[in-house]
């Protein structure tokens, strides 16, 4: 039997559930010739999914509730993820419909949406790849070419792969090449392979990630904080939508200080660009010496 991904694995498993059949981890472990902790994350994924699944009376196998159905909220956030695809556009929308519509048939969405994420349809089953190399923590083989030597293709042998992440609307690889990390634009990965062998992630690496302003973050550096002042007109922005690990101290002048914790000093450059004149840096002060700089010399 040809290898099942894991989206292909979730609809046999719901359309055999949805029929009346109670599954077991061991038996579909045997069936697809698969480990059994893969079968397991299948599960535990669709039992944290709108699904309706949940284990048997024996506590061994598993069923559909009798009593699932789609919430009001679950609705709202399909409405949503539907607005999202299709700002996305592509194939991706096409490839999402058939999944939307088989959650919600009817969905007259009140929501528009612009987020500006390319399309990456024609990588998809490339991510589902490295969706089940990262769940398992395997490490990968691929060729890669760089943008600034579009003819010099490589490749990167026994890479640790962290995370899928999207930045300013692009998709990127977040994975550990030898002792470097490494943001790879996806769309640039090709012939990917998956290895047996594994490697122990550094949770270190993913909380960084997950504090970072854009990609210009440094996994492999210890994070500094910065504090901004921001102009009254600016300070009702961030507290719409606050950046992440954000702290915000309102002054009595209407003026407001923000501290953040970052990796790249190019992090908080991205960020004065977006937001001059209303945001300066105040400490360090040799930060905002530095930016003044740059646009000195810009305006030369």
């Amino acid at each position: 039997m040809a290898k099942l991904h894991q989206h292909q694995r979730h609809n046999i498993i719901l359309e055999r559930l949805n029929n009346g059949e109670t599954l077991s981890i061991t038996e579909l472990s045997i069936e697809w010739d698969i480990p059994t902790k893969t079968v397991q994350r299948d599960f535990k994924k669709l039992m944290e999914g709108n699904y309706g699944v949940i284990r048997a009376n024996d506590g061994k196998r598993f069923c559909i509730s009798g009593q699932h159905g789609i919430s009001k909220h679950a609705i709202t956030t399909l409405k949503m993820l539907d607005s999202l695809s299709a700002d996305i556009g592509g194939a991706f929308y096409t490839r999402s419909q058939p999944l939307l519509n088989r959650l919600e048939k009817y969905i007259d969405s009140p929501f528009y949406t612009r987020i500006d994420v390319e399309d990456i349809s024609s990588k998809m089953e490339m991510i589902q790849t490295l969706e089940e190399a990262i769940a398992s923590n395997r490490q990968i083989t691929f060729r890669y070419k760089r943008w600034y030597k579009p003819d010099d293709i490589r490749t990167y042998r026994y890479v640790h792969p962290y995370k899928i992440i999207i930045f300013n609307g692009f998709w990127y690889l977040l994975a550990k090449s030898g002792e470097l990390f490494i943001k790879y634009y996806l769309k640039e990965i090709s012939d990917l392979q998956v290895e047996p062998q594994t490697f122990k992630p550094d949770e270190k690496i993913i909380e960084r990630m997950e504090k970072a302003l854009d990609i210009w973050f440094d996994p492999s550096k210890e994070p500094f904080d910065v504090t901004l002042l921001l102009d009254s007109d600016a300070v009702v922005y961030f507290e719409r939508k606050p950046l992440k690990g954000q702290y915000l101290k309102k002054n009595k002048d209407t003026t407001a200080e923000l501290t953040i914790s970052i990796t790249n000093k190019e992090e908080v450059f991205t960020l004065l660009k977006k937001w001059l004149p209303q945001i300066r840096v105040i400490e360090p002060y040799a930060l905002q010496q530095e930016f003044e700089g740059m646009m000195r010399a810009y305006l030369a």
